[in-house]
């Protein structure tokens, strides 16, 4: 069913406690807070700040976990790392991957919607 997905529909039904209501719901919150993170991610590597794309990778972390991302999720886990050590060369090779991954994962959202 959700094999061909970047996240697992059957992480996610279960951590929405079976609803498809709730499981649209972090599907739609998914797409808002995908676009907005990863903007601030990368603003935040232009100018520097390490600590704050670290928080934004740890936000992502959490919605990624919930989705059953399985490479988002270790992707948004390396970057917060990166973020906390203020290593920008690390920093900023992990959030171009994490930023393809990301897009995949929205791409994604109508198929999973459907199926569910």
């Amino acid at each position: 069913m959700s094999s061909e997905l970047p996240f697992s529909l059957e992480t996610l039904m279960e951590q929405c406690g079976g609803s498809k209501a709730v499981a649209e719901t972090v599907l739609d919150e998914f797409l808002k807070q995908v676009p907005a993170d990863t903007s601030e991610m990368e603003s935040c590597l232009a100018n520097g700040d390490l600590i704050t794309v670290g928080k934004a990778a740890h936000r992502l972390k959490g919605t990624a976990g919930v989705l059953g991302a399985m490479k988002l999720h270790p992707l948004c886990a390396a970057l917060e790392l990166a973020g906390k050590q203020e290593n920008p060369d690390e920093a900023a090779k992990i959030y171009g991957e994490l930023k393809i991954e990301a897009q995949r994962c929205i791409d994604a959202v109508p198929a999973a919607k459907a199926t569910l």
